[in-house]
């Protein structure tokens, strides 16, 4: 069975690291396997959902905010292994709890549009984003 928990006590930050590692994501920190980096990325984050099968740590994803009205959700990953059984989906709802008057945005990975469809969220019209590396997420 599949629980969640919010906040980064308890968090195997090697284990955390290996998700990451094979689904990119923390600015690049998944990738170059940059453990300490990783968690300094969630310790800075508003709110952080981590899911867990038993005592095993399986997805987590983070959200930046104001607390008031305004949030980004950052780096939604589950183990390789742990996919397409709604793990994502839990780990979302957990996070936007309590969160129903803000004003919600993120990047969604190509491939899983879906996912936030169903969460509610609609393709922005009108947003940017400067990125300190190359991205095929960004238009001249």
């Amino acid at each position: 069975m599949i629980t969640y928990r919010t906040g980064t006590a308890g968090i195997d930050w090697q284990t955390l690291t290996d998700i990451y590692c094979k689904v990119g994501l923390v600015g690049g920190l998944g990738e170059a396997g940059d453990r300490d980096g990783i968690r300094r990325a969630f310790e800075g984050s508003w709110r952080v959902v981590t899911a867990w099968d038993g005592d095993r740590l399986v997805g987590a994803c983070r959200m930046l905010s104001d607390g008031v009205c305004d949030a980004m959700l950052f780096d939604l990953g589950v183990a390789e292994d742990c996919r397409h059984r709604g793990i994502g989906m839990g780990i979302m709802r957990k996070l936007l709890e309590g969160c129903d008057g803000f004003y919600v945005y993120l990047t969604a990975r190509f491939g899983v549009e879906a996912l936030y469809k169903q969460l509610g969220f609609k393709k922005h019209r009108n947003a940017y984003a400067r990125y300190p590396v190359e991205s095929e997420y960004l238009e001249d």
